[in-house]
């Protein structure tokens, strides 16, 4: 594995995703390319604006980030959205000094979940989180392609295999309809905090860790 990673959809940065952690293992990493949805603006009214940000300005885009404790991050980064995906990566290869396969071939996502998930039935949202997550995978094979990524791409989610939001079963489902060759998880469970989108409140949840194989290499 390379020395390096990608995030998406973080939230509060005291509980940053790890991106250390590999099946029944872990992982030494050089560089942490994060990314959230929320604007620089309001993800600085909710957790900090001791930050140093700045303008990751690209050929056709410009996108604001920051060095968060020596990490970069991308803000404004749709997980489902092949150009906020691409821009961000692009920023971490400028500002790392590294290839989009060493971004790219390592990714992680915790508990994400669809929009307006409130305001949905049991049913509902397991179907809203089902076609986010394949979105997401197919989001990362067009950029890989759109990259020359020819390895292939490792999806780490954090995920409860009891979560009522997308069972295990549910979430091995909509990855490999997303185009995962594989999917596997690991046996043990990670206590890990997790903050509300609102940036008020937190939670210890167990979670599992499944790794999803996308073949980027076989176009």
């Amino acid at each position: 594995m390379t020395s390096a990673a990608m995030t998406l959809a973080e939230g509060n940065p005291d509980f940053r995703t790890d991106a250390t952690l590999v099946i029944s293992g872990s992982a030494e990493r050089d560089y942490i390319l994060r990314t959230t949805l929320d604007s620089l603006s309001v993800w600085k009214t909710k957790y900090t604006d001791t930050i140093s940000p700045f303008q990751g300005k690209l050929k056709e885009t410009t996108k604001d980030a920051a060095f968060v404790d020596g990490e970069i991050w991308v803000y404004g980064v749709n997980a489902t959205s092949f150009s906020d995906v691409i821009s961000a990566v692009q920023i971490g290869m400028l500002y790392y000094k590294v290839t989009a396969e060493d971004l790219i071939s390592n990714v992680y996502i915790k508990n994400l979940n669809a929009e307006r998930e409130n305001e949905m039935e049991a049913k509902a949202l397991i179907q809203a989180n089902k076609n986010l997550y394949q979105l997401v995978c197919e989001t990362l094979d067009k950029v890989a392609e759109h990259l020359g990524v020819k390895q292939k791409i490792h999806l780490f989610v954090y995920s409860s295999n009891l979560n009522h939001k997308i069972p295990q079963r549910d979430l091995h489902y909509a990855l490999k309809k997303g185009g995962a060759s594989s999917v596997q998880t690991d046996p043990k469970t990670y206590p890990f905090v997790s903050g509300s989108n609102c940036g008020k409140f937190k939670a210890t949840i167990k979670s599992n860790l499944h790794l999803a194989t996308l073949n980027s290499n076989t176009w």
